[in-house]
């Protein structure tokens, strides 16, 4: 992948820079630090509308803070903040994004310490000891299903059900994300875990890049099953009245959005209080109003039996391996196909 090209041809520039220690004050002293900031630049890679509704929320709250948004996902943001960087460039007073990018930023003194008081309300696993993330939402994998072309019951729950001769060329997948792939190695042992995946590589798995594009593939019709997609995008479908429905394989593979203070934020009190904004309950509630799983405890989610499900973290180091289990996971399936 780019991004990670990129992370490492900076890293002479970057890692010689230490991170800001952003825990120093109180919230009396951060309010009005804020307010002669009185601007905050977020970098994110939630949807536009949804991003906007949060930002809108914030805004209401803190009148006096202009917000400016940039938005993209995976490498083309990790690339931007990488680029910034080695011009001797820090415009992001906060960036939200997943794991693995926070994983690279921190690696590369590109987040500063900040471990907000709101923290303690999160599920176990979804912030940093350290204080460099905090997890707004999580992202469990799931298989999601055509519900005018496949009944909830036939639906393959088991890795050898996925292997059925009769789902050859009917499961869609996004051939941009391996992590699944690398976590189902490491929990098979690599082993017996590649001889698997060759077996369902076997099964012509529709390839495209991006979840959204493959949701809207199979509400049309194009395959009845996707393997691995989040939660939150089988139920934006459904919301939407898509004949879309998920199941889950058990333990469920769980990712999850972090969200982190810039090491040289401008703007480092609003960039505080943007932080504790969205792992508050009214940033919270606002998140799982999207169909997203919130991260902060007894914040309820209108995703239907998500409380019965058991969740497996992923391991944010796991990023050390990135380009090898990405290099894997397309010689197994091929690479895209479409």
């Amino acid at each position: 992948m780019a991004w990670i090209g990129v992370c490492l041809l900076t890293a002479a520039v970057i890692g010689v820079l230490p991170p800001m220690n952003l825990n120093a004050s109180g919230s009396e002293a951060v309010l009005e630090g804020a307010r002669k900031e009185g601007k905050l630049v977020v970098y994110t890679s939630m949807t536009v509308d949804q991003a906007q509704k949060l930002n809108n929320a914030f805004s209401a709250k803190y009148p006096y803070i202009q917000i400016g948004m940039f938005r993209a996902v995976g490498e083309r943001l990790l690339t931007k903040i990488m680029t910034e960087a080695q011009a001797g460039r820090y415009e992001f007073d906060v960036v939200q994004s997943a794991e693995t990018q926070a994983y690279f930023l921190k690696k590369k003194n590109l987040l500063g310490k900040y471990l907000p008081a709101e923290a303690k309300h999160l599920h176990k696993g979804f912030f940093d000891s350290e204080g460099y993330w905090s997890a707004v939402y999580m992202m469990p994998n799931v298989i999601g299903y055509n519900t005018r072309m496949v009944k909830r019951n036939e639906v393959p729950r088991l890795d050898e059900d996925l292997l059925n001769p009769k789902w050859k060329g009917k499961i869609g997948m996004d051939h941009t994300k391996p992590e699944w792939f690398a976590w189902k190695l490491r929990r098979m042992g690599e082993e017996k875990g590649l001889a698997y995946m060759k077996k369902l590589g076997a099964q012509e798995l529709r390839l495209y890049a991006g979840l959204t594009i493959i949701t809207n593939l199979l509400a049309a019709g194009e395959f009845p099953l996707v393997l691995n997609t989040y939660v939150h995008n089988a139920e934006d479908a459904k919301r939407k009245g898509a004949p879309v429905d998920w199941v889950a394989q058990e333990p469920v593979f769980t990712k999850f959005q972090p969200i982190g203070v810039g090491a040289r934020a401008a703007h480092p009190n609003a960039a505080k209080l943007f932080v504790d904004f969205m792992l508050s309950e009214e940033g919270q509630k606002i998140i799982a109003s999207f169909g997203r799983v919130p991260t902060r405890i007894g914040v309820p989610t209108t995703v239907r039996g998500i409380e019965q499900l058991n969740f497996v973290v992923d391991d944010i180091s796991a990023g050390d391996d990135f380009n090898k289990n990405y290099e894997l996971f397309r010689n197994v399936f091929s690479g895209p196909k479409s």
